[in-house]
């Protein structure tokens, strides 16, 4: 009866915590209670059950979480309260040789007794969300002598909980010395006699491979990558499969002229391991590593592709038994990753045979398989393109069938199951197009968006390719466009169909250009049908989630019809009615702003003076509206002439938004797009625009400056922008050179300004390179900051750019006397074949490049390389 009282009164205190933090501050401050009384519930291991301290560390993180501003100023020792507590429960796991042996025998994918390693795993999650909620320089002193402090003791339990702290925080932190240091850490009970620690090792090296990529496998790989195929033959197989899980962590980030150093021996010990081993999760780790190796070393795997393919057909042949779900859908992923690495001319005859096994596997709506044969079918496309066109006919029936939301209905009311009394699936009405209600279950929804998603890769990589299905394709679409309920997983099918549509437009475009079908409507047709149902969306919806997906959509729609398509009076129609509707969302965040400003008007517990909870809906609101923007956006790019009798109601709303802080960086995107779009026609506006621009560049609020950098971007190619080019210069030097900004999680909003900064100067160095005013060297600052990261496609365009000056050997680029050439060269090195910072055509330019520099200079500037770079270029020479 007490633990029942403890446990009501504990369930109380974490409701107040969620809703009224505010109320334990002055205790906290004066005594810090609750929190220690708590802590030593949490701590006392004899007298309270796992679920009374669970909830006890609960408190101590839900309060964390609602005030963890006020608690990094005011009360800083909080946060090491928390950890302790935190650090101390993950140090709880059973031991014993029996618990061993259950452990050992248990496949990661199966459940165990939910009460096993309770308190460690409430902990784990727990240190967590700490890490999350708090700054690093906040909790990093405490964490790393609690790590170190545990790692030292002599229970394996204790360096088992060290390891897997830092498992659960390694991607919050920054400083790369701790990085490496954790790592070492690691590394050193890789070895360590207990199975469980070697194991929470290897976890904890993939995770950090995760989270700090490249920098772990390109300073650790030689150390990392021996241990990792040695463990491979770790005498307990589950150990040896985390061994593989790791290596699939590290080495899908690790460069492809790394990896080639290694491939040849982890690919004998993965084959000699799959040809040997009965263990499913050796099995399944092995596949997905020999996967791993194909994907980054590509072209290179042609030399093992023999050997490998008919190994994986035998599995997917025979692989049928109640628990080789998984390893059999890894088969079928790792044969078209197989593909996409050696090709469509050597991949084809396998990729009818991976097909034709797809079709005939029956599939229960909850088996793994599903979502691996999904993919593995959008791969094999991507690889084959046009030539996956014969494989329509078989697959495409079965992905309409999964879309047809009133079959679901009929299945529902032929087995005479109780909607209401069935505990296996939950149930939403949905409203059809024609009005009509039907149950469907929410895995139905799983389903619909699983096959939408499939006819959106095949439209995106067959294009025109795709013609002949593209009305099957739109009628199994339309009923879903126009169904109601309200729900997220209805608004989540309804935005991929929608999403699938625009691609059906662009097919149809790019499909009639193909076979000369002069004249031809089609995608005019697809898209008026989807601006009807988009429009019919945005009247009804209430929910500024939904309307921005919606949004989202028409752009797409409307950006692939193209040009010729769309009348001056639907434009001007469609731009009246956008502007309506952001004129609403704008009224809605002004009454959202009057009630925050009012406690008396809002809920109790809302309210709240550190602002450490962020307001959802208004932020809601801003995306919907940059969404509505790019509505916008998308009519001025395909029919900017028709959009010009618009300008004047642009131009107003430009000016409201720009003017108010909550709407400045909609208003600059938008500013973005009249520039990007309307090019010199859009000069009527730049009184109103530009002076703001050169304000939000360095404003405080990181979009702000992104949005500003990218208007600054646009602009400096046109002519008249000259006479603004020197401040510009100026505003954006002292921005990039005074950034004080780290590569983190928390960062990566500024690390994206930044990187526009440098994008924006990097056009203006082009052309605008006679106002650069003397004391801005521009191309030093901007040779400091490449390559860009964050912001990837921005990223690429530099990049291009960037190329294309090297290749014209232009001056400014590479300094006097070709002194940076060392700098551009490690550049050019770190780019090349990393498909997220440099296109395809990009790679050639590259090459051409290095291969006309003479070897000796080369040489000469192999100092200034990482291993890395001299590697990608040796590679390069010798190809």
């Amino acid at each position: 009866k007490n633990e029942d009282l403890l446990q009501e009164a504990l369930q109380s205190l974490i409701e107040v915590a969620s809703v009224e933090p505010d109320f334990f501050k002055q205790q906290l401050q004066q005594a810090m209670e609750p929190a220690k009384l708590l802590v030593e519930i949490i701590n006392t291991r004899s007298v309270f059950e796992p679920g009374l301290r669970n909830l006890a560390l609960e408190w101590i993180v839900t309060f964390l979480e609602k005030k963890h501003k006020w608690l990094t100023k005011q009360l800083p020792a909080f946060a090491q309260l928390a950890l302790e507590a935190c650090m101390s429960m993950m140090a709880e796991v059973e031991d014993g040789e029996e618990e061993l042996r259950i452990w050992a025998e248990r496949m990661d994918d199966e459940e165990g007794d939910e009460d096993e390693d309770e308190l460690f795993h409430a902990g784990e999650e727990t240190i967590d969300r700490i890490a999350d909620a708090l700054p690093m320089e906040t909790i990093s002193a405490p964490l790393c002598q609690l790590v170190g402090r545990y790692a030292a003791m002599n229970e394996w339990q204790a360096k088992h909980a060290a390891l897997a702290a830092i498992k659960q925080t390694i991607e919050y932190v920054e400083d790369k010395s701790h990085v490496d240091q954790m790592a070492d850490l690691l590394m050193q009970h890789l070895e360590h006699p207990h199975p469980r620690v070697r194991y929470q090792a290897l976890h904890a090296i993939g995770q950090l491979a995760n989270d700090q990529a490249p920098h772990f496998q390109e300073s650790k790989h030689q150390a990392v990558m021996p241990v990792l195929l040695r463990m491979m033959d770790d005498r307990v197989e589950k150990v040896a499969s985390m061994s593989m899980s790791a290596f699939v962590s590290f080495g899908d980030e690790l460069d492809h002229s790394l990896m080639l150093g290694y491939a040849q021996t982890f690919m004998e010990k993965l084959v000699a391991k799959l040809q040997s081993t009965q263990h499913r999760g050796v099995r399944e780790e092995a596949i997905t590593s020999i996967a791993v190796i194909a994907r980054v070393i590509d072209k290179d795997f042609s030399r093992y592709y023999d050997g490998i393919m008919p190994m994986l057909k035998q599995f997917i042949l025979h692989a049928k038994g109640e628990k080789e779900s998984r390893l059999r859908g890894k088969a079928f992923e790792c044969m078209s990753l197989l593909g996409v690495a050696v090709g469509k001319e050597k991949f084809l005859p396998d990729a009818s045979e991976a097909i034709a096994q797809m079709l005939n596997t029956q599939l229960e709506p909850d088996d793994v398989q599903r979502e691996y044969m999904k993919e593995a079918s959008e791969r094999i496309c991507q690889c084959l393109k046009r030539d996956f066109v014969p494989f329509l006919p078989n697959l495409l029936p079965g992905i309409f069938k999964n879309l047809n939301i009133e079959d679901d209905d009929a299945a529902t009311a032929k087995s005479g199951v109780d909607v209401d009394d069935d505990d296996d699936n939950r149930y939403i009405q949905v409203a059809t197009g024609e009005g009509k209600l039907v149950q469907v279950r929410t895995a139905k929804f799983e389903e619909m968006i699983e096959a939408g998603q499939q006819l959106h890769s095949f439209a995106n990589d067959m294009e025109g390719a795709y013609f002949d299905w593209i009305m099957p394709t739109a009628e199994a679409l339309l009923p879903i466009l126009s169904t109601s309920d309200g729900s997220c997983l209805c608004d989540e099918v309804r935005s991929v169909a929608l999403q699938t549509w625009a691609l059906l437009i662009k097919c149809a475009r790019t499909g009639a250009a193909e076979r000369n079908l002069v004249g031809s409507t089609t995608h005019g047709e697809l898209l008026r049908e989807a601006l009807k149902n988009c429009f019919t969306q945005l009247d009804q919806s209430k929910s500024a989630d939904n309307l921005a997906l919606t949004a989202s959509g028409m752009t797409e729609c409307i950006k692939n019809a193209g040009g010729a398509v769309l009348l001056p009076e639907e434009i001007t129609q469609m731009v009246g009615k956008i502007l309506a509707f952001m004129d609403q969302s704008c009224e809605r965040t002004r009454t959202g702003e009057k009630l925050k400003a009012n406690p008396k008007n809002a809920a109790p517990g809302l309210a709240d003076d550190d602002d450490d909870s962020e307001d959802e809906d208004q932020k809601e609101e801003e995306q919907l509206r940059r969404s509505f923007g790019e509505v916008l956006g998308s009519m001025m790019e395909v029919a900017p002439a028709e959009f010009l009798p618009c300008l004047p109601a642009c131009a107003e709303r430009l000016s409201q938004w720009i003017s108010a802080q909550q709407h400045k960086v909609v208003g600059l995107y938008f500013g973005c797009d009249l520039i990007q779009h309307l090019k010199e026609q859009s000069e009527p506006v730049w009184p109103t625009l530009m002076p703001e621009v050169f304000r939000a560049i360095g404003d405080a609020d990181p979009d702000v400056r992104t949005a500003a950098s990218y208007a600054v971007n646009l602009a400096a190619p046109l002519p008249r922008f000259a006479e603004a080019a020197p401040e510009s210069f100026k505003r954006l030097a002292q921005v990039i050179t005074t950034a004080k900004v780290g590569r983190g999680k928390r960062d990566e909003t500024a690390r994206i300004a930044l990187e526009n900064a440098v994008a924006a100067m990097v056009t203006l160095a082009i052309d605008k390179a006679a106002q650069c005013p003397a004391e801005v060297n521009a191309w030093a600052i901007i040779l400091s900051q490449l390559p860009l990261r964050k912001d990837e496609e921005e990223a690429r365009k530099v990049h291009a750019k960037i190329v294309d000056l090297v290749a014209a050997e232009h001056a400014g680029l590479l300094g006097t006397n070709r002194e940076n050439l060392g700098k551009v060269l490690s550049f050019l090195a770190e780019v090349y074949r990393v498909e997220a910072l440099c296109e395809k055509e990009l790679e050639e330019k590259i090459l051409a490049i290095f291969k006309r520099i003479p070897v000796e200079m080369l040489k000469g500037l192999a100092g200034g390389l990482t291993e890395k770079q001299q590697k990608k270029i040796e590679k390069m020479l010798t190809s």
